[in-house]
C-alpha cells in the first residue's frame, strides 16, 4: 500500500503556520508551578546551617563589645585606681573573649564554604540536564549555566553573605553609642546613613556596566571558542586576521565595560574607606570636645570610637562585596530562567525494552522557540528488521523528523509510538539507550575512543565496546590508531578525518544493540571503503532485527530499503514499499513529461503562457 500526499501549487517553502490553538495537546510538557523556586529551595535546604551561622554571628558580635568595654574600664578605673589585679583580670577576660571570637570565625567561615558546596551539589545535575535539554532542543540559549552556578556557589561560600548576618548589629552598636552620649550616637547614625547611601549609589551606578560587561564578555568568549573549533577552516582560508579582528572588537567592548564598572566600584570603595576614616576622626574629635566639657570620660571616647568602627564594618564589607553580589544575582536570574523554562522530568514508569515497532501518525512538528510549522501530515510505520529510507531535497524537513523521532522536539499534534507507547511516556534517558542515533553533524567528545563508543557508561565492558565497533565494521580502523581503543580524541575528535569520526560515531550508535537505529546522512563523509562498511553494517542490523531509519537527500541511499518515505517542503509526498513508491514516481515523471510534450508552443508575438502553469513546467 502506498500513501501519497498531493503537492499544493505555488506553495512558498517553509511558510509559517498560523499560531496553534491556545489549549496545547497533552503531550507538550508545560512548566509546572514551583519550578521557578528550585534555586531558592536549594538554598533554603541549608536553613539549619544558616541558623547556626546566625547564632555564631550573634555570639561574635556580642563578644566584639569586649574590646571597647576593656578600654573603658582601663581608662576610667584601672589607671585612676592603679589596681594591677583588676587590670590582669580584665586582660584575661578580654583575651578569652577574643579567643572565642577567633574560634567562631573559623567555624563560621568553614560552615559558609560548605553551604556553597551543598547548594552546588543539589543543583549541579539539574542545571547540567537543563542546559543539555535546551541546547539539544534548540528552544533557546542555555548560556554558560555551569559557570553561573559556580559564580553563585562562590558568592554563597564567600565572606559576602556573612555581612548580612553582621548588618543587623549596626543599629545595636549605634544604640550602645547613644548610651554613651546622644551627640555621639547622632554622629554615628549620620555616618552609617552616608555609608548606606554610598552602597546604594554603588549598586545603581555599577549594575548596568556590570551587566553589559558580562554580556559582551560572553560574546567575546563565544567568538573565541567558535574560532578554536573551526581552526582548520580559519587557517586554510586565510581568515585569521579578519576573525581575530572580530574577536578583538568584542573583547575590547567587554574590557571597556569592565573598565567602566571597575572605575565606578573603585571610586565608591575609595569614598567609603575615606568616609569611614573621616567619621572615626570626627567621632574622636567630638568625643574629645564632650570630654573637655565634662560630659563623658576619656574611656568613653575610645570605646565609642571603637564601637563606631565596628558598626560601620558590615556596611563597608557589603560595599566591598557588592560586585560579586551583583554577579551572583545575575547568575541567579539566568539559572532561574533556565530551570523555569525546562521543568524537571517527571518520574515515569520504566517500560520494557522495545522490539522496534515504530508508528508515526498525523505528525505535525513546529520549532519549540518560534512555533513555526515545519512538518505536517507525516504517517508511516516500520517493523523490526525493516529499513526505511527517508529521502527528499534539502530543507524538506528530514532533520526535523529525526529530532521528533528521538524526542528532542515534541509533536505539535499527532503521535509517535515505540512498541505502542508514546515516546513522551518513556523516560528520556531510557529512550536514548534504546535508540542508536548517528547525527548529520558528527561530534566526538574529549576522552578515549572506548569511552565515546561506550557513551561514557562506567559499567561498559570491553567486549560490549568491541562488539559495537565490529557491528559498525570499524574495529580494524580503530586498532590502526596509535593507541587503538585507548586513543585520546581531544576536543571534538578533530585529529580524525571526517570518515573516521563518522564510523566511530556509528559504533557508538550501535552500542548495546538498540532496537531502533536512526542514521542521518551516514555516508556524507565516507569513502568507498566506508560506504562498503556502512552497507555491511546495515545488513547486519537488519539481520539482528533492528529497525533502521536512514535519512538522506541522495537517491542512491535507498538501494537496501524495504520502505521509502519521500518528503518535500515539510510534507509527506509518498510512503510505502520501495519498489512501489519508485514505480509511482516514475509514473508521475512520465505523466509530467507527456504534459510538457503536449503543451502548445507560443507563436512569436503571442501573449506569454498562463502564470499558473503546472509546477512541472515551472521546473
Amino acid at each position: 500500500m502506498i500513501s501519497t500526499a498531493p503537492q499544493p501549487r505555488n506553495r512558498p517553502p517553509e511558510k509559517p503556520a498560523p499560531p496553534p490553538a491556545k489549549p496545547e495537546p497533552p503531550n507538550i510538557e508545560r512548566p509546572r508551578p514551583g519550578t521557578s523556586g528550585e534555586i531558592r529551595n536549594a538554598i533554603l535546604a541549608s536553613r539549619d546551617a544558616f541558623v547556626s551561622l546566625g547564632i555564631f554571628s550573634f555570639v561574635i558580635n556580642l563578644l566584639m563589645l569586649a574590646g571597647p568595654l576593656f578600654m573603658l574600664q582601663v581608662y576610667d578605673r584601672v589607671i585612676s585606681s592603679g589596681s594591677i589585679p583588676t587590670l590582669v583580670a580584665l586582660t584575661v577576660l578580654t583575651v578569652g573573649a577574643y579567643a572565642v571570637i577567633g574560634l567562631l570565625e573559623v567555624v563560621r567561615s568553614r560552615v559558609i564554604v560548605r553551604v556553597g558546596r551543598q547548594i552546588d551539589g543539589r543543583l549541579g545535575n539539574r542545571i547540567f540536564d537543563a542546559a543539555i535539554k535546551v541546547s539539544a532542543s534548540g528552544s533557546g540559549k542555555s548560556g554558560d549555566s555551569l559557570r553561573d552556578l559556580d559564580q553563585l556557589r562562590q558568592f554563597v561560600g564567600s565572606p559576602g553573605p556573612l555581612a548580612f548576618f553582621d548588618a543587623p548589629w549596626t543599629p545595636v552598636y549605634i544604640l550602645v553609642i547613644f548610651l554613651a552620649h546622644w551627640a555621639l550616637g547622632l554622629a554615628a547614625t549620620i555616618g552609617a546613613a552616608l555609608l548606606f547611601t554610598l552602597a546604594w549609589l554603588s549598586e545603581t551606578h555599577a549594575r548596568a556596566p556590570l551587566q553589559e560587561a558580562g554580556q559582551t564578555s560572553g560574546r567575546s568568549l563565544d567568538i573565541a571558542v567558535t574560532g578554536q573549533r573551526n581552526a582548520e577552516t580559519i587557517k586554510a582560508m586565510g581568515m585569521g586576521p579578519d576573525y581575530r579582528a572580530l574577536w578583538a572588537v568584542a573583547n575590547r567592548e567587554a574590557l571597556d565595560w569592565q573598565l567602566v564598572a571597575a572605575d565606578r566600584m573603585g571610586t565608591m570603595n575609595a569614598l567609603s574607606r575615606t568616609l569611614r576614616l573621616l567619621m572615626q576622626s570626627l567621632m574622636l574629635a567630638l568625643g574629645a570636645w564632650l570630654a573637655i566639657e565634662g560630659e563623658i570620660t576619656a574611656g568613653a571616647i575610645v570605646a565609642s570610637t571603637i564601637i563606631f568602627g565596628r558598626a560601620l564594618a558590615p556596611v563597608e564589607q557589603a560595599i566591598g562585596q557588592w560586585r560579586p553580589f551583583l554577579k551572583a544575582v545575575e547568575s541567579f536570574g539566568r539559572l532561574n530562567a533556565l530551570l523555569q523554562a525546562t521543568p524537571a522530568e517527571r518520574q515515569r514508569t520504566s517500560l520494557p525494552k522495545p522490539l522496534g515497532h515504530l508508528q508515526v501518525t498525523g505528525l505535525r512538528v513546529a520549532t519549540p522557540e518560534t512555533r513555526r510549522l515545519i512538518l505536517a501530515g507525516i504517517t508511516f510505520r516500520i517493523e523490526p528488521g525493516q529499513m526505511l529510507a527517508v529521502v527528499g531535497p534539502s530543507a524538506s524537513g528530514k532533520s526535523t523528523l529525526v529530532r521528533a523521532l528521538t524526542g528532542l522536539w515534541p509533536p505539535l499534534s499527532g503521535s509517535i509510538t515505540l512498541d505502542g507507547a508514546r515516546i513522551d511516556q518513556w523516560d528520556p534517558d531510557d529512550l536514548g539507550l534504546n535508540i542508536g542515533y548517528l547525527p548529520q553533524s558528527v561530534e566526538l567528545f574529549s576522552g578515549t575512543v572506548r569511552q565515546n563508543i561506550a557513551r561514557f557508561a562506567p559499567d561498559a565492558g570491553d567486549d560490549e565496546v568491541i562488539s559495537a565497533a565490529k557491528a559498525a565494521h570499524a574495529h580494524d580502523l580503530i586498532v590502526e590508531l596509535p593507541k587503538g581503543y585507548d586513543t585520546e580524541l581531544g576536543s571534538f575528535g578533530t585529529h580524525l578525518s571526517g570518515g573516521q569520526r563518522q564510523r566511530i560515531a556509528l559504533a557508538r550508535a550501535l552500542f548495546r544493540n538498540p532496537p531502533l537505529v536512526i542514521l542521518d546522512e551516514p555516508n556524507a563523509n565516507l569513502d568507498r571503503t566506508g560506504d562498503e562498511a556502512l552497507s555491511a553494517a546495515i545488513d547486519d542490523m537488519r539481520a539482528r532485527r533492528q529497525a533502521v531509519i536512514l535519512v538522506s537527500h541522495r537517491v542512491q541511499a535507498i538501494g537496501k530499503a524495504d520502505l521509502l518515505l519521500l518528503m518535500d517542503n515539510g510534507q509527506q509526498r509518498a510512503f510505502g514499499p520501495r519498489d512501489a513508491v519508485l514505480q509511482l514516481l516514475r509514473g508521475e515523471a512520465v505523466a509530467k513529461a507527456g504534459q510538457q510534450t503536449a503543451a502548445p508552443s507560443p507563436h512569436p508575438g503571442s501573449s506569454p503562457p498562463n502564470a499558473t502553469a503546472p509546477e512541472a513546467q515551472r521546473k
